[in-house]
Formats: structure tokens, C-alpha cells, sequence
């Protein structure tokens, strides 16, 4: 029961209610909590109360709600999450869509030619120039992503001297390159990380990671970039539809943390 005569509000006093009963496991990560009426009687409080505590925990990406199916814990209350989400738009657009701070920190960057495989999938000669991006992801400070991007130099000239500092990769080819990326192609595995992943991504050597291949392609169906990424299997979660425009109800990867 909430209190109805504290001065925290009382939707305030629910939404902590919820969390306290999913960091308990009364509510568990990918179960479904109780119907707006169940939750009224469950706290003897107003169904505006109710509507309003979930649809805040489903902004916090906590809660999501699936239309005709109900609403479904994410989380453990708490816990950073990335979502693997269906946007074109790179991993600085994916924060700022949530009002979140991404930034980059450059660990490698170089001129390369690479194998076959990769000059196939980017339409390029193996003799033609590549610039090798590594990067560590950060949203809002935590350690998000490992990034490598491998991006055609005679598609961007000059963009090796511009990848410098909190630099946004897409954002800088539809910008300043003029390019509109408009799909990809993506290969998703899971691997063990290792002892570089754990301190680069503050995790554990042997926890389970998410290993994403993907290929941009501009609208004129160019290959534009090849990024491999690897992020925390325990902080990240990939959203799976086939419903047109079936999309969870939460502010995500987008990513959160």
C-alpha cells in the first residue's frame, strides 16, 4: 500500500513500488506486470496514477508497452541497457533521440587495404585505400560500444584528417558528404569477451558479448561503410518485429545508460 499522506506523489510512490518489485523478482525482466486495473486495486490507487507511473518507467526503459498485448518489464530497475533498434542513424543520433550524451574516444585510426571478403562487400578493389576507424563508445560517460568502421577513402576524400575529437560518422557523410544512408545489412553473433573487452567495456573476461557486423548502404545502393561492434551482452537487448510498425513503446538504442 502507498502512502497517501506523504508528500511524494503518489504516481512517485508507485513507480518506486514497481522498481522495488522488479529488483525483488516479483516482476521479472521480460514478464508481464499487471493490467492498469490490477495495479489500481494492487495499490489503491487512481487509474490516471497508474497510466502515469508506467508510461515514466517506460520512458526510463524500464517498463515497454506492446499495443493489444500489455506492458512488460525490460530491466532489473536500474541496470544500463543498449537496444539494438532498427535506426539508420548512428550511435550519436540513437542518444540524442533520448536527450542522453554520446561521446567517442579514438583508440586507433590508420590507412589500410582490406582482405577480399571486405573489398566485395564494400564494391571496392582490394588495392583501394581504407581508413580504419577503431572507437570506444560512450553514453553519458559508461563505456557502451568497440567500434571498428572500415570506410572507402575515394568515397570521402579527405575524411581520414576530419575523424578527429567526439566525431559523429554518419553524421559527418550526410553532411558534409552529402550522402543519405538509408538501410543496412546486418550479421549478429555471440562471442566470450576477452580480457581487452573487459577493460575497455567494464565487464568480466568470459561474459557473453554481442559481435554486430553491418554494412551501410547509401540510397542509391552504395556501400558506404563496414562497422563490426561489440558491446556487453548482459546490457543489451535486440528488438525483433513483424508487424508493420510494431514498435516498442520506450525511448531507446536506441541505446540507454
Amino acid at each position: 500500500m502507498l502512502d497517501q499522506n506523504a508528500a511524494m506523489p503518489l504516481y512517485e510512490q508507485l513507480k518506486l513500488a514497481i522498481k522495488k518489485g522488479i529488483k525483488s523478482g516479483e516482476y521479472p525482466p521480460g514478464s508481464r506486470m499487471p493490467s492498469e486495473a490490477e495495479m489500481e486495486k494492487l495499490y489503491d490507487v487512481s487509474r490516471i496514477t497508474v497510466r502515469r507511473a508506467v508510461k515514466e518507467l517506460c520512458e526510463e526503459e524500464i517498463l515497454a508497452r506492446k499495443q493489444g498485448r500489455g506492458t512488460f518489464v525490460l530491466n532489473s530497475a536500474g541496470v544500463s541497457y543498449n537496444r539494438l533498434d532498427r535506426n539508420v542513424g548512428g550511435f550519436h543520433d540513437s542518444l540524442a533521440r533520448d536527450g542522453k550524451e554520446a561521446t567517442v574516444e579514438i583508440l586507433e585510426k590508420s590507412i589500410i587495404r582490406v582482405n577480399a571478403s571486405y573489398a566485395r562487400d564494400l564494391q571496392i578493389s582490394t588495392e583501394d585505400d581504407v581508413v580504419y576507424l577503431k572507437r570506444l563508445m560512450y553514453g553519458n560517460g559508461a563505456p557502451a560500444m568497440l567500434d571498428t568502421a572500415y570506410i572507402p577513402e575515394k568515397r570521402f576524400p579527405g575524411i581520414f584528417d576530419k575523424l578527429v575529437g567526439n566525431v559523429a560518422l554518419f553524421r559527418l557523410m550526410e553532411q558534409e558528404y552529402g550522402v543519405k544512408l538509408e538501410r543496412y545489412y546486418k550479421i549478429l553473433k555471440v562471442q566470450k569477451a576477452n580480457k581487452k573487452m573487459s577493460r575497455l567495456l567494464n565487464c568480466h573476461v568470459g561474459d557473453p558479448m554481442f559481435d554486430l557486423f553491418k554494412i551501410t548502404y547509401s540510397d542509391q545502393g552504395i556501400p558506404q561503410n563496414i562497422s563490426v561492434s561489440i558491446l556487453s551482452g548482459q546490457n543489451t537487448y535486440y528488438v525483433i518485429s513483424n508487424e508493420e510498425g510494431d514498435q516498442v513503446n520506450q525511448s531507446g538504442l536506441s541505446w540507454k545508460v
